[in-house]
């Protein structure tokens, strides 16, 4: 799957809205109690919860995501879980205490109660929050991912092409050129697919055609009409998109 969460802002609509979704599904839950007071805390206090905990869940994937399938299920279901037992300390003592109960007579089997619909929420959000930014539960394998060189052709001949030296990346048709100081390279395949393959800490997309090397950028100057200009050591100056504005803006000049 192409990544779809690209910037700030298509993080927000997706969590907001997933949130928004649990609230709606936590309310019909807690009508089964038969008090609406019950269903409104449900409502309200397990997505907030959840909203701010599974932020600080995005934060660990972004800087900590192992590479591995068995560590990221590890990390996956270990932090679902946390995240179930602090939404459960939180909501189940209120919604007890609306029903009658004297929170300090809660056992332990009360206090945990529906631990397992929560663990199935965050679940479900980490799953859907990493495969829509590109990085699945389980890595897809790619011929450029711990390379440092990529085959590419010009005329007859056959080149190892050293990855810190492209400077960018473009679309061309079904192809994508490769583009260095000493000239540029065609080889078959999508710029999405590059994305995806090359490392994102050195190689960042900046437009729907381009991906340029950080390493590579001299200035950024901008923005006009929410677009900036991004100049290369090779002298090209690549002009980045709206859509990426958030990803551009987090860009620091590498290159002296």
């Amino acid at each position: 799957m192409n990544q779809v969460i690209r910037s700030g802002r298509d993080f927000w609509i997706f969590h907001v809205s997933f949130w928004a979704l649990a609230a709606a599904a936590l309310f019909l839950y807690g009508l089964t109690y038969g008090h609406v007071q019950v269903a409104a805390v449900r409502n309200l206090y397990s997505p907030l919860v959840g909203f701010a905990f599974s932020y600080l869940i995005k934060t660990i994937y972004d800087s900590r995501l192992p590479s591995g399938f068995g560590r990221r299920l590890l990390l996956v279901v270990g932090l679902s879980c946390l995240g179930a037992l602090v939404s459960a300390m939180v909501v189940n003592p209120i919604t007890y205490g609306l029903l009658g109960y004297e929170i300090s007579d809660l056992s332990l089997r009360n206090l945990l109660q529906d631990g397992l619909y929560f663990v199935l929420l965050y679940l479900v959000w980490s799953l859907l929050y990493l495969q829509l930014v590109g990085r699945s539960l389980v890595p897809a394998p790619s011929e450029t991912i711990g390379m440092e060189t990529i085959s590419v052709t010009k005329g007859n001949q056959v080149f190892k092409l050293d990855l810190a030296k492209i400077a960018c990346i473009k679309a061309s048709g079904d192809y994508v050129e490769f583009c260095t100081s000493t000239g540029s390279y065609l080889k078959h395949g999508t710029i999405s697919s590059y994305e995806k393959a090359l490392d994102q800490g050195a190689f960042v997309r900046v437009h729907r055609s381009v991906i340029v090397n950080r390493d590579r950028i001299v200035s950024i100057s901008g923005p006009t009409k929410g677009q900036y200009w991004i100049k290369l050591q090779d002298g090209q100056e690549i002009r980045s998109s709206r859509r990426y504005r958030e990803v551009v803006e987090s860009l620091t000049p590498r290159a002296p």
